[in-house]
């Protein structure tokens, strides 16, 4: 995904803090990079041991991978759940995510600041108009994307299985709908080639998802014709 270097507004850049017992209010699902829990751990500053812990394999039926023309990873949301560029002759263009039609992903729990550490490095403009509603529910969608480079959006995702232990306090069955936090590029459509910078990463991303259990041939058949194997 896009990275926005200047983290200034994201808070202190090392603050070890306990781990929350609360349940939180959703996860965040990677499908980019940040499918690497050392990259995670790399970015997570404020939380790592909480915010770069893998706790499942999760799926977004319908919706679609592609690497945008701005270089990095994106996702399309299903007809009926897009906006603008999403609903244009781009879009169109972008393909079904293999036999499995959806996308892949791993869940994490993110420390409120971390959080916030991510919104720099995807771009989220947090000054941008409130969204009406319109195409796409508040509850979904609650903010245009702005000047924003990632849009935050909030959709429930399939547990395929899961990774962490109880103590991780958010433990569900596989099969079961969580909610999750999902950065999604809403001008950016068109399949496109990757950043140079960015092929090695998602490689990295590729190699440590899969051995945590997300599907290797979707990754194969999916991401592979995006991205080139590493020489």
């Amino acid at each position: 995904m896009h990275i926005n270097q200047d983290l200034s507004n994201c808070g202190p850049s090392v603050v070890h803090r306990l781990e929350p017992r609360t349940k939180p209010k959703h996860l965040y699902f990677a499908y980019g990079s940040n499918l690497s829990p050392t990259q995670m751990k790399q970015r997570c500053t404020v939380n790592p041991t909480l915010s770069s812990r893998p706790l499942a394999i999760a799926f977004l039926p319908h919706w679609r991978w592609l690497i945008c023309q701005a270089g990095y990873a994106n996702v399309l949301p299903p007809e009926g759940l897009r906006v603008g560029p999403q609903n244009g002759r781009d879009a169109r263009t972008v393909p079904v995510s293999g036999s499995a039609d959806g996308v892949y992903g791993v869940l994490y729990e993110m420390d409120g600041g971390d959080e916030r550490i991510l919104d720099g490095y995807e771009g989220v403009d947090h000054g941008s108009a409130v969204s009406e509603g319109d195409a796409v529910s508040t509850a979904i969608r609650p903010r245009e994307q702005g000047v924003g480079h990632y849009n935050k959006w909030y959709v429930t995702a399939r547990v395929v299985e899961w990774i962490g232990g109880e103590e991780h306090g958010v433990r569900v069955q596989a099969g079961a709908e969580v909610p999750v936090l999902v950065y999604v590029d809403e001008e950016r459509v068109r399949p496109s080639p990757p950043k140079t910078e960015y092929i090695a990463r998602m490689n990295r991303a590729m190699r440590e998802s899969e051995v945590l259990g997300l599907n290797g041939s979707w990754l194969e058949e999916v991401l592979r014709p995006f991205i080139p194997r590493d020489k």
